[in-house]
């Protein structure tokens, strides 16, 4: 039987799936549309996963972590182009987002002053504020197209990335059950829980399961992740959706400060990763589309970098965006930078731009 080139590769793909823990960033070269599955374990066989802070390596058993989040400014970051730029491999984009659907898992009514309401109306204000097409709040571009200084993020055909987020939010809450595995998730169950809530699914949409700090995700959240992405087939839709967990059991796996400009050091960490997987979403939602030779996304090429501009609350916290919230307010974020295509630069805000 004579087997392409392509079969071959996807042979050779499902077969280092089988002994190892690959996910699709850790393959030199991507295969095309392939839906991703689970193995015995609940594993997808491939997602992009947010690589784990550096503060977590820097931790000493004879120093407390807050003292060690805390002793140091966020890391600017280098102002050089990357020496491994991503491209463009054909894939589609996402040039509109329609919605966001947030599904809150586990118990995000606790007394531990992280999840919490107040938490989860945080994560709502950041998630409207990278939404609104204003130039004062332009985070890396991403509500403008990324078509000035980042230049575009584009697709065969010339359609180009609008917005990595949306400012229609809908929330659905799902308490702990054993249908999803308790209290630790699998990749399987966090997408079972996508689709239970997703219907036939909306292939415009993001869908993010948001899990509260007394939940684990078994193929390796805190220990090898923040958050990751990937997509799935429901119906005859293929939706885009991602996990991301509070990491306030091990705040310095997912943190590069103990404290934060919002009160809630947790879920502001869980903020910088959502910001990131979004961005990595609308410009590779099916794994084919702007990547490097070494399966990084945009995001990933800056990842826990700020820039040279972060600023100093009272209270001893970092910030480096300020967005605004629908009630017309606006908080003040720590946000990782993002790559631009035009010149494959690290940015925090494209009016400037401010590296």
């Amino acid at each position: 039987m004579i087997v392409s080139h392509r079969k071959l590769k996807q042979l050779l793909l499902t077969t280092l799936v089988g002994f190892s823990s690959l996910t699709f960033a850790d393959m030199p070269e991507r295969i095309g549309l392939k839906v991703p599955v689970h193995d015995a374990n609940g594993n997808i066989d491939h997602k992009i996963e947010h690589r784990l802070a550096p503060e977590i390596y820097s931790q000493s058993p004879f120093t407390s972590q807050s003292s060690v989040l805390v002793s140091k400014a966020p890391a600017a970051g280098s102002t050089a182009a990357a020496s491994n730029p991503i491209s463009y491999h054909s894939g589609s984009i996402m040039n509109g987002v329609s919605k966001v659907v947030l599904i809150w898992y586990g118990n995000w009514n606790q007394t531990n002053k992280t999840d919490t309401p107040a938490g989860q109306q945080i994560i709502r204000d950041a998630i409207y504020g990278l939404s609104v097409q204003n130039a004062a709040y332009n985070y890396a571009g991403i509500t403008t197209g990324y078509a000035s200084n980042l230049g575009s993020f584009t697709q065969t055909g010339g359609t180009y990335v609008t917005q990595a987020s949306s400012a229609v939010i809908n929330e659905f809450t799902q308490a702990v059950s054993t249908t999803y595995g308790g209290k630790t998730l699998t990749d399987a169950s966090v997408f079972s829980l996508v689709k239970a809530y997703a219907g036939s699914g909306d292939a415009n949409a993001i869908y993010l399961v948001l899990s509260s700090s007394d939940i684990a995700e078994s193929s390796g959240f805190l220990t090898k992740y923040c958050g990751w992405h990937t997509y799935g087939s429901t119906g005859s839709n293929l939706i885009k959706y991602g996990f991301i967990g509070n990491p306030n059991k091990s705040l310095s796996a997912c943190s590069v400060q103990s404290t934060s400009p919002n009160g809630n050091a947790a879920v502001d960490a869980m903020i910088s990763v959502i910001a990131h997987e979004l961005v990595e979403t609308v410009t590779d939602p099916l794994l084919n589309a702007w990547y490097n030779s070494v399966g990084s996304e945009n995001s990933d090429m800056c990842a826990w970098t700020f820039g040279s501009q972060t600023k100093l609350t009272s209270s001893g916290a970092y910030w480096n965006v300020s967005l605004p919230t629908s009630g017309g307010q606006t908080r003040n974020f720590l946000l990782q930078r993002q790559l631009g295509v035009k010149d494959s630069k690290c940015y925090i805000n494209a009016t400037g731009p401010v590296q």
